[in-house]
């Protein structure tokens, strides 16, 4: 049985590296998106790599007809905490407008299966240890605060969509 090609969004980066190289080792087709900004080509470890944007439809909707991809994994956020509040609006561009862009582009090719790097930043200053996924989410800065926009998102858009969907902390 062949198995479903993914596509890894920010399969440049470190963590999206490492995922593109476990899916090939589980012998999965890995189609990576990066607009290599922050990622680099000299990271990714095979499979099929395209030079392009989550946030511009004409990229994604390229991807989506050229390969038969039936889930996504993103990890194209930006991620530096000190950063995002310097620059608030560029992580609220990146990591949430660019991530309707690509739920959108999903929708439009019928792939509902979306795993999402979410952040341990969602929680802010914790009030115990270890921290459970029942602890109260309360982030101290844009990188958190727009990490649990989309976790808030997903969840909206999966009550109305068939969109199956998993956000990894």
């Amino acid at each position: 049985m062949t198995k479903p090609h993914i596509l890894v969004v920010g399969g440049a980066g470190y963590i999206g590296s490492h995922m593109v190289l476990d899916l090939l080792r589980a012998d999965y087709p890995v189609v990576t998106l990066d607009n290599l900004s922050r990622g680099h080509r000299s990271l990714t470890p095979g499979g099929e790599f395209v030079a392009g944007d989550m946030g511009n439809p004409a990229d994604l909707e390229s991807v989506f007809q050229q390969y038969p991809i039936k889930a996504v994994m993103h990890f194209a956020a930006h991620s530096q905490v000190g950063e995002s509040v310097e620059q608030p609006l560029m992580y609220y561009r990146n990591n949430v407008a660019n991530t309707v862009t690509l739920l959108e582009a999903m929708q439009q090719a019928g792939v509902h299966h979306f795993i999402f790097s979410s952040s341990a930043a969602v929680y802010g200053e914790p009030e115990k240890t270890p921290i459970t996924e029942d602890h109260p989410c309360a982030p101290t800065n844009p990188y958190g605060t727009t990490k649990l926009t989309v976790e808030h998102m997903l969840q909206d858009v999966s009550q109305v969509t068939d969109l199956n969907y998993c956000s990894l902390r």
